[in-house]
């Protein structure tokens, strides 16, 4: 008979084994080749870093594997990963060419081209001359309106998954019978024929800059263009749920270009160029039949600027005053019938009494 060492032993080992076949499993294995799931997967995984920054590394894997993502492992980002458990990973490069094949050139796929678009927008970290930009930290990276956007369903195709009709992916597969290599592709193209966020996202995105008054003051930005495209029809619109109304893209990008070649108004091929403003409110999907008149519609006015907008900041302060002599002339009047009703005798003025009384009459 074993000893009590020897069963315990014996039934860790059976655990392990069957630990590592799930882990290791040839399905698993294919999506995640170094198991980093295996620790990724608490949500409490955090650290604070050499800056005092708060660090999470957790990861959502059913969130993931929504994701166009899905289908890169994490070394092809994270290359300087060689062991486990292993150091603090480098800061990922979103430039390098991964594994996946890019099918319209058979190469390597790689995210550079998109950054060689960046570098020419006002984005870019580096001016004219290829020097490094005044508070070079304040301009964005990849990341900083990237994270890991979910594929969404097109509006005339209500699969069970995002991006998925059974009908037209049963096409596909007619030919495309290896693997998942369908549901991959057609999620992929299908949820690409849409922007993959609403509206109301974009703006938000655009705003964690844009909104920030010290940011504006350090780049000599105009007015809070955030506070003042929410005070718009197309703003309103965006926030009560609307996808057909414009966003920041929209209106900044050239119509038909990368969305990354947002450049300054001051630029001749800016889409808000003032020259080139009514082309773009006249795009396709917008007002395709608007006047050059179009052109003078204000979109980012800043109200408390008297300066800029003389006219709207004078009017604001107008109308602010009249509803408040209004609102305090019927909270008078409703202050006085209230007393009126609590106190019918009550009076601010004493009524005189009568100067003499009727004498009474002699029996």
């Amino acid at each position: 008979m074993p000893s009590s060492l020897g069963k315990w032993a014996l039934s860790l080992a059976l655990v392990l084994s069957g630990f590592v076949f799930v882990s290791w499993s040839p399905g698993t294995q294919a999506a995640d080749e170094l198991n980093c799931v295996l620790c990724h997967k608490y949500r409490g995984l955090s650290r604070i870093d050499e800056e005092g920054n708060f660090r999470l590394f957790y990861i959502n894997e059913d969130l993931f594997k929504k994701g166009p993502h899905k289908r890169i492992q994490c070394k092809d980002c994270h290359r300087d990963i060689e062991k486990i458990p292993h150091d603090p990973a480098k800061k990922v490069d979103c430039t390098v060419q991964c594994h996946l094949i890019e099918p319209s050139g058979e190469e390597k796929f790689s995210h550079k081209p998109v950054a060689e678009i960046l570098a020419k927008s006002v984005h870019s970290k580096l001016d004219e001359d290829g020097n490094e930009k005044e508070f070079v930290e304040d301009f964005p990276h990849c990341t900083s309106c990237h994270d890991q956007p979910l594929y969404r369903p097109l509006s005339f195709f209500k699969g069970h998954e995002a991006g998925i009709s059974e009908r037209g992916l049963s096409r596909c597969k007619t030919c495309h019978r290896t693997g998942d290599f369908a549901e991959d592709f057609y999620a992929h193209v299908t949820s690409r024929l849409q922007k993959l966020r609403v509206s109301k996202e974009i703006a938000g995105i655009c705003a964690k800059c844009h909104g920030d008054k010290e940011l504006q003051e350090r780049h000599g930005l105009q007015g809070n263009v955030v506070a003042s495209y929410w005070e718009t029809f197309h703003g309103k619109a965006a926030h009560f749920g609307s996808e057909e109304t414009p966003d920041c893209i929209d209106c900044h990008v050239v119509y038909g270009e990368s969305v990354h070649s947002i450049e300054s108004k001051d630029s001749p091929t800016s889409a808000t160029n003032p020259k080139n403003v009514a082309q773009t409110c006249r795009s396709s999907e917008c007002h395709s039949k608007a006047g050059e008149n179009i052109a003078g519609y204000q979109v980012h006015v800043d109200y408390d600027d008297p300066e800029k907008y003389p006219l709207q900041s004078y009017m604001l302060t107008f109308f602010k005053g009249l509803m408040a002599a209004v609102l305090y002339f019927f909270v008078v009047l409703i202050f006085l019938e209230l007393l009126r009703r609590l106190f019918p005798r009550f009076s601010f003025f004493k009524q005189p009494e009568a100067a003499s009384k009727t004498p009474s009459g002699n029996q």
